[in-house]
């Protein structure tokens, strides 16, 4: 019963899968809506990578907080390095 059910819902899944790729091959969008696609609503169903520019880097520092906090290094009689914000 539960293998009949597993089999079902695989071959929907499959049936779905290759059913929107050939849509797509035929008419060029998605068949799912733009607006799940795109963050801009176009409703064309293509996901727009130009916005992702306008998203910081992730390893951008903000100079307000590099500026607020200086770091100091010293390296004791021992030859052992130390760091401080102090």
């Amino acid at each position: 019963m539960i293998r009949a059910m597993i089999r079902s819902v695989l071959f929907l899944v499959l049936l779905c899968s290759v059913g929107g790729y050939l849509f797509y091959l035929k008419t060029g969008t998605w068949p799912i809506p733009g607006q799940l696609l795109s963050s801009s609503g176009d409703g064309n169903g293509r996901v727009d990578l130009r916005r992702l520019s306008e998203m910081p880097s992730l390893n951008s520092v903000d100079e307000a907080e590099s500026e607020s906090e200086k770091i100091s290094k010293w390296q004791d009689e021992n030859g052992v390095w130390h760091f401080s914000n102090q």
